[in-house]
């Protein structure tokens, strides 16, 4: 192991560092409290989108963001570990909380056992593990949802309002933190094929119109699986049609989950507004796309019947959603048992179709919208809403480029938990631990 690893680990758990890797990992285990809190207090290092660029373009440096990984996971991941074991309500006691704080201990001693890659031919290894750790957190945002509907039960009138602002500013932090592990394993995985036009995952010359389409597909299909019907989507490029003005830099699978959760919202929202009419009658959806100075904007225009003014705000937290949570055949919440087993009717559905559904697919717990935003603030973008309550909704995706490659970026990127560090910065006065 790197001297100053084996320096830290020897302090922890002396002789694991020199054990084989089954005494190292029974050794780590006996001591695993002590190992996450003491990762956990360790400062995350920041890396620049340029720095990000770079390892995804250049081949040479996948190594070093290996050894990078390596280090860094380990205390990306114990942070909200300890964030996640602290939680008050007995959040961390559900099952879907204690379900993640099981997985995340699990990836933390997996790493400490690993020794970290020193050659090239350590290289394919690592990355094996580094792609079971993005395929393993797929169902992290089902998990959670699923635990907080689960402790919200236990949780009088009187405490509900402190419970949602405790949710809410927990959740901001850890998936924002997740956006940016995520986005840091994902740059190092992408880079290992050349893939013409990438960096990684970044795309030098991304095309909105292109994604908003297919993410137009995907949210039909689940409007279709769940209403049976899906309005068609209109495409309106009213400055430039498929021309360089509209091609940004930018990460498209973060753009099309964005885009497919917005478009999956209006859908649902148009058919239930129209409930007597066929397909061929229901208002269309219209997407509106616009290259300015600072932002590639792109509008989605639904009559789906609006939000009430009193709404907007809450549909920004965690869990509120008009759709059913779910109920057992009694009408009452599941205990933490029949949660687990929803959390596999998930996965069972996700395996069964042989793709990967997206997390938008889970109807009715209010994660979606709240996420979406946070995928977009990432990297200084935003979402805002307007509404006419009776009529119908416009959402606005404000998405800025990210430089050119990720250089000479502007104001509001820089200013992003995504360039300053690729995680996130907590708020002013909140203790995590």
């Amino acid at each position: 192991m790197r001297s100053q690893m084996r320096t830290w680990l020897e302090r922890l758990v002396p002789n694991a560092s020199h054990a084989s890797s089954v005494i190292r990992r029974k050794a780590l285990s006996k001591n695993v409290d002590v190992i996450l809190g003491a990762l956990a207090t360790k400062k995350a290092t920041p890396v620049s989108l340029k720095d990000l660029y770079r390892y995804g373009q250049d081949p040479s440096l996948r190594l070093s963001h290996a050894q990078f990984l390596h280090r860094e996971v380990p205390i990306r991941v114990s942070q909200r570990v300890m964030e996640l074991r602290c939680l008050p309500f007995k959040l961390s006691e559900s099952h879907g909380v204690r379900e993640v704080i099981d997985n995340y201990t699990s990836y933390v001693l997996d790493l400490l056992t690993m020794d970290p890659p020193e050659t090239e031919d350590d290289l394919d290894g690592f990355q094996r593990y580094m792609k079971y750790l993005l395929q393993d957190n797929t169902e992290v945002v089902q998990t959670m949802a699923l635990g907080v509907i689960q402790s919200k039960r236990s949780i009088n009138d009187k405490e509900l309002d402190d419970f949602r602002r405790l949710v809410d500013l927990v959740l901001v932090r850890f998936f924002t933190a997740r956006i940016g592990l995520r986005f840091i394993m994902e740059q190092f995985v992408s880079s290992s094929e050349y893939k013409s036009g990438f960096a990684g995952v970044i795309e030098s010359f991304c095309n909105p119109v292109l994604i908003a389409q297919r993410a137009a597909e995907d949210a039909s299909q689940l409007c279709r699986q769940h209403k049976g019907i899906a309005p068609r989507v209109h495409f309106h490029t009213p400055k430039a049609s498929f021309s360089d003005e509209l091609h940004f830099t930018y990460i498209p699978h973060h753009l099309h989950y964005m885009l497919t959760e917005i478009l999956k919202n209006s859908m649902r929202a148009t058919v239930e507004a129209h409930p007597k009419k066929p397909m061929s009658k229901l208002p269309p959806i219209k997407v509106v796309f616009v290259a300015g100075n600072e932002d590639i904007t792109i509008k989605v225009i639904d009559e789906g019947g609006g939000i009430p003014r009193s709404e907007i705000k809450p549909i920004w937290n965690f869990f509120h959603s008009t759709a059913e949570t779910p109920t057992n055949t009694a009408g009452t919440m599941h205990s933490s048992e029949e949660m687990g087993q929803w959390v596999d009717m998930i996965r069972e559905k996700k395996d069964e179709a042989g793709v990967i559904i997206p997390a938008s697919a889970l109807a009715g717990y209010g994660v979606g919208l709240p996420l979406s935003r946070l995928f977009a603030r990432y990297f200084g973008g935003d979402i805002t809403i307007t509404s006419m309550e009776g009529f119908g909704t416009d959402a606005y995706l404000h998405i800025p480029r990210l430089g050119t490659n990720c250089e000479a970026l502007p104001a509001p990127v820089q200013m992003s938990p995504g360039e300053l560090d690729s995680t996130y910065v907590p708020y002013p006065g909140y203790t995590a631990y």
